[in-house]
C-alpha cells in the first residue's frame, strides 16, 4: 500500500518545484532571474525540426510558430507548437512529426493531448499558426500555415478534438507555390465574423532553389533577394465558407515576401487596417476604406522602411507604449540593421523613433523574429521581448560578433519614451540561453498575474519562460465575449484609468512572428490597487463602461452586459 503522505505530499512538492523554476539537474538559475525556462518540468517536451540535411532548401529558414490558446474555455492557457519535419518534396516524406497540443493541468504542468486531436495528422511542412473563433460557436479554432497547403481545424466544442474543414470552408486552393507564412484572423468589415489574411513569401520550389557558396566552397542559405515577392491572400468569412476577395479588395496591387501580419486600426476610425512585415522589400499598410477595398499607404504613413532602404521585416508588435492613446508599431529586422519602432503620431501617420527610443543599437548583433510588447513587471508601461536566431549557419565566420544561435532580448520601458535593454545575465535567467529562435507568444499560463513567454526554436526544444518578477505591482486582466461583435471580441478597444495611469489596449489576434498570444487584455497598474474606470469600445459600436474595480483579478466582460465573471489569481502573489 502507498503511504497516504506520499499521495498528498508529493504532488504538492512537485507543484512547488515547478513554480520555483527548479531545473532538476540543470544549473540553478540566479535568485535574481526574472525568467526561468520550466518547459521540461512542466511536461512541454517538444523539439522542432526544420528537416535540414545540408541541401539548404530556403523553406528551412522560416518556421516555426507557437500559440497560447484556451481551447476548452476552462480559463487556463493551453499550448500549441507548430512542427515542420522533412523539407523534401511531400511525395518522398514518410512519418512526418506532428504539431503538438498541450492541455494545461492548472497546477503548473501540461499534458500532451496531441494523439487523437486531429493535430496528429500530416499537416505538411508547418510554418505558422493563427487562432480565432471563425464560426462564433464560443470555441477557438486553429489555422496552420505551411508550404504546399494550409489547414483550418474546427474546434469540436472544447473536447480536444479538431476537424479539418479546409475544403469545406473553401481554403484548400494552393496559392502560387504555396509558401505561406504568417496568418491572422480579423473582422475587417465589422460584420461580426472573422475574416482571414494569409502572408505568402515567394514562388520557391525545389526546382528553383538556389543555395549559395561562402568562404569558397561551403554552402549556406542564399539571400531572399534571389526569390521574387508574391501577392498575399485575403479571405472574407461568409458564414458557411471563406471567399477569396484578394483581387476585389485591392490586395493584388502590391507584392512582398510576407513574414508577419496584424489587423490594426492605425487611425482610430473603427475599421481594421492591415500591416504586413515583408522581408527585404517595402512594408505594407493596407488602409481600410470601409467598403471592402484597401489601398497600400505604408510609404505615405511613414512605416515603409529605414532611411530609404528596405527592412528585413520579420515580426510585429503593437502597443500604446508611450500612453499617447494611440498604439504604435514595432518591427523586427535583420542583424546589422536596427529594429524599428514606428511611433503613431495620429492621423494614420508614423514617426520612426527606434534609435532614439533605445531599440536600434542594442539589436545590431542579433537577428530578431518573434516579438511582443508585454508589461512583465506590471508597472503600467509595456515592455518588449524579442526571440533571436540567425538564418545563415556560417555567419560566425562571416561577421565578427554575430552568432547563429542567439539569446532573447528583453527591454524595459522607462516610461519616458525610451527602453533600456536588460543585458545582465543573472536578470535574464534562461532568456540568456542561445537558440535559433523563431515564434514567440506571451500569456499568463499559470494565472498568477504575471505574463509568461513561449518560444518555438528551430532544431531545438521549445521554451516556456515563467515570469518570476517580484516587484509587487498590481495588475488586471480582461477576457472579452462579443454578442453583436465577433465572439472573441477581437478589436475591442480598452481605455483604463487607475490613479495617475491612463492606458489603452486592443484585443488582438495575430502579431509577433507566425504565432498567437493570449487574447486576454492585460494592464499593469503599478501601486494602484483599484481601477477608477475602464471604457470598452466594441467593433459593433457598443460602448461599455466599468467603474471602481478591484485590481489583481481576471474579469470576463460580455458585450452590452459588462462584467459577467471574475476570479482571483490562482497562485498567491509574493
Amino acid at each position: 500500500m502507498v503511504p497516504r503522505w506520499r499521495i498528498v505530499y508529493l504532488p504538492m512538492v512537485w507543484f512547488a518545484l515547478v513554480l520555483s523554476g527548479c531545473h532538476f539537474g540543470n544549473p540553478a538559475p540566479s535568485p535574481r532571474a526574472l525568467f526561468v525556462d520550466v518547459a521540461a518540468q512542466a511536461g512541454v517536451k517538444f523539439t522542432h525540426t526544420n528537416g535540414a540535411t545540408g541541401q539548404f532548401y530556403y523553406i528551412e529558414n522560416t518556421p516555426a510558430g507557437c500559440a497560447f490558446l484556451d481551447y476548452d474555455n476552462d480559463g487556463w492557457l493551453d499550448i500549441l507548437l507548430v512542427q515542420s519535419g522533412s523539407s523534401e518534396p511531400p511525395a518522398t516524406v514518410k512519418d512526418r512529426p506532428h504539431c503538438a497540443l498541450y492541455h494545461n493541468n492548472r497546477n503548473g504542468t501540461f499534458t500532451d493531448v496531441t494523439a487523437g486531436s486531429g493535430l496528429d495528422a500530416d499537416l505538411g511542412y508547418g510554418q505558422g499558426v493563427a487562432i480565432g473563433d471563425y464560426d462564433n460557436d464560443g470555441y477557438d479554432d486553429i489555422f496552420i500555415t505551411g508550404y504546399g497547403g494550409n489547414h483550418l481545424l474546427h474546434n469540436e466544442h472544447g473536447s480536444g478534438k479538431f476537424t479539418d474543414v479546409t475544403v469545406k470552408m473553401g481554403l484548400d486552393k494552393v496559392h502560387g507555390a504555396g509558401f505561406a507564412t504568417s496568418a491572422a484572423f480579423g473582422d475587417y468589415d465589422n460584420d461580426g465574423k472573422l475574416d482571414l489574411y494569409v502572408c505568402y513569401y515567394s514562388p520557391w520550389t525545389w526546382n528553383n532553389d538556389v543555395p549559395c557558396r561562402y568562404s569558397g566552397q561551403q554552402l549556406d542559405y542564399c539571400s531572399p533577394e534571389v526569390y521574387s515577392p508574391v501577392t498575399h491572400r485575403l479571405y472574407h468569412n461568409e458564414g458557411n465558407r471563406f471567399v477569396d476577395v484578394t483581387e476585389k479588395a485591392g490586395i493584388t496591387r502590391a507584392k512582398g515576401r510576407g513574414l508577419a501580419v496584424a489587423f490594426y486600426d492605425v487611425d482610430g476610425d473603427g475599421r481594421q487596417d492591415i500591416f504586413v512585415a515583408n522581408d527585404l522589400g517595402p512594408q505594407l499598410l493596407w488602409y481600410n476604406h470601409g467598403n471592402g477595398t484597401f489601398t497600400e499607404v505604408a510609404g505615405w504613413a511613414g512605416c515603409h522602411g529605414f532611411d530609404g532602404t528596405y527592412m528585413a521585416g520579420m515580426g510585429i508588435a503593437i502597443a500604446d507604449y508611450d500612453h499617447s492613446g494611440r498604439e504604435s508599431l514595432f518591427v523586427t529586422n535583420f542583424s546589422a540593421k536596427p529594429n524599428m519602432l514606428f511611433r503613431n503620431i495620429g492621423g494614420g501617420q508614423f514617426q520612426s523613433v527606434g534609435v532614439e527610443a533605445g531599440l536600434g543599437t542594442p539589436h545590431l548583433k542579433f537577428l530578431s523574429f518573434g516579438c511582443e510588447f508585454f508589461d512583465y513587471d506590471a508597472d503600467g508601461w509595456p515592455d518588449l521581448i524579442t526571440a533571436n536566431g540567425h538564418v545563415q549557419t556560417l555567419i560566425e565566420s562571416q561577421r565578427g560578433g554575430i552568432t547563429y544561435k542567439e539569446r532573447k532580448q528583453l527591454y524595459h520601458n522607462e516610461g519616458n519614451g525610451t527602453f533600456r535593454e536588460i543585458a545582465d545575465a543573472d536578470l535574464l535567467g534562461d532568456l540568456n540561453t542561445p537558440t535559433v529562435g523563431r515564434g514567440l507568444a506571451v500569456g499568463d499560463f499559470d494565472n498568477d498575474g504575471r505574463l509568461d513567454v513561449l518560444v518555438n526554436n528551430q532544431n531545438g526544444p521549445a521554451q516556456l519562460f515563467r515570469n518570476r518578477e517580484h516587484g509587487g505591482n498590481h495588475w488586471v486582466s480582461f477576457k472579452t465575449i462579443g454578442t453583436r461583435s465577433n465572439r472573441d471580441g477581437l478589436h475591442t478597444r480598452f481605455a483604463l484609468t487607475a490613479g495617475d495611469l491612463s492606458q489603452t489596449a486592443t484585443v488582438r489576434a495575430g502579431s509577433s512572428y507566425l504565432s498567437h498570444s493570449d487574447t486576454r487584455v492585460y494592464f499593469g497598474l503599478g501601486k494602484n490597487d483599484r481601477i477608477r474606470s475602464v471604457v470598452l469600445r466594441w467593433p459593433s459600436g457598443i460602448q461599455d463602461t466599468l467603474t471602481d474595480l478591484a485590481a489583481d483579478r481576471f474579469y470576463t466582460v460580455t458585450e452590452g452586459k459588462g462584467i459577467t465573471g471574475q476570479v482571483a489569481p490562482a497562485v498567491p502573489e509574493p
